[in-house]
């Protein structure tokens, strides 16, 4: 477990970027916002993954990214509903974790360069009950444009850390760590789903 950790920071760390002042200048394994999503994937692949986070008529829907992967064992893109061009709105980075401890240290690690990144965006940190997985964590460090993140782009690194009483109640779910990347559009809709 040590070695997988130790490798998730070296190789998170030695992305190469500058300091960014728009959200769409972060990647998560060659995505950004705003990207057509079917430049990497075709129609059949998108429309056959859909994670079903999200009700059937909403106006997103997250499909689960089927290209090559170096450095997240999952990723996930929120896309428009009959949208042709699948642009991008969003976009999920996660890898399994086994325990609370080592998650929130390389946590941190990736929070210290996100502030490197975005130096100029609002910084919030804390913990709160997940909000669909009542007995479950999640820790976050966010970056947003406007002090209000969920009314505006932002960027967090989480560890969603699932409680046993949720794994009883909803069968195998596991502790992740997450960067994710999400536009204004997206996330206003989302906190008024």
């Amino acid at each position: 477990m040590r070695i997988f950790l130790l490798l998730f920071i070296i190789i998170f760390s030695l992305q190469s970027w500058t300091k960014a002042d728009d959200i769409r200048d972060f990647e998560i394994e060659g995505l950004s916002i705003g990207d057509n999503l079917i430049e990497y994937m075709t129609v059949n692949q998108i429309i056959n993954n859909d994670q079903g986070n999200y009700p059937v008529d909403s106006k997103f829907y997250e499909i689960s990214y089927s290209g090559y992967l170096t450095q997240y064992e999952y990723v996930n893109v929120g896309i428009k509903r009959n949208d042709d061009n699948f642009k991008i709105y969003f976009i999920r980075g996660m890898n399994i974790v086994k325990n609370k401890k080592d998650c929130l240290k390389i946590k941190e690690t990736i929070a210290e360069d996100l502030k490197e990144l975005f130096p100029k965006f609002y910084f919030l940190e804390g913990s709160q009950k997940h909000y669909y997985y009542k007995n479950s964590t999640q820790y976050i460090s966010q970056f947003s444009v406007t002090s209000d993140a969920n009314k505006s782009d932002h960027a967090r690194v989480e560890c969603m850390i699932i409680n046993d009483k949720d794994k009883k109640i909803h069968g195998e779910l596991v502790s992740t760590l997450e960067v994710i990347i999400a536009s204004k559009e997206f996330n206003v809709w989302l906190d008024n789903l």
